[in-house]
């Protein structure tokens, strides 16, 4: 039997580390970035999962201007990325490439400094593809 859908969040950090799991066996490539709201506000209280078969499995929470970071590993190409905020009653899921093979320019994250910048729009003109599952 199918139960309705929940708000997300707050999230509470039980079964959660004091600090974030944000970084992948071998990573030494940083992506940055922002998550924004409709009214291009930062998300302070957002929890985003980053996946991929080959590296691994990363969580990283906002910071109060929305910020996060994940270091994975040189050569790494496309991550399944899940968005948990409030006002969400289910994650949203995008895919984020490091290497410009995308459906989608806004899941590219852009070469910035000695990393990547992948900002995430939920919504908006600007607003970053996600996949309806």
């Amino acid at each position: 039997m199918r139960t309705p859908s929940q708000t997300v969040g707050p999230f509470f950090l039980f079964g959660l580390c004091a600090e974030p799991q944000n970084a992948l066996p071998n990573g030494s490539v940083r992506i940055q970035g922002q998550v924004f709201d409709g009214e291009d506000a930062p998300i302070g209280d957002a929890m985003l999962e980053l996946w991929s078969p080959e590296h691994g499995f990363g969580r990283c929470p906002t910071d109060n201007e929305g910020r996060f970071s994940f270091l994975v590993p040189a050569g790494s190409g496309r991550f399944e990325l899940m968005v948990f905020a409030r006002g969400l009653l289910k994650p949203v899921v995008t895919r984020l490439y490091l290497d410009g093979d995308a459906e989608d320019e806004t899941m590219v994250a852009l070469p910035a400094g000695d990393g990547y910048r992948f900002d995430i729009r939920l919504q908006g003109d600007a607003a970053t593809g996600f996949f309806d599952l």
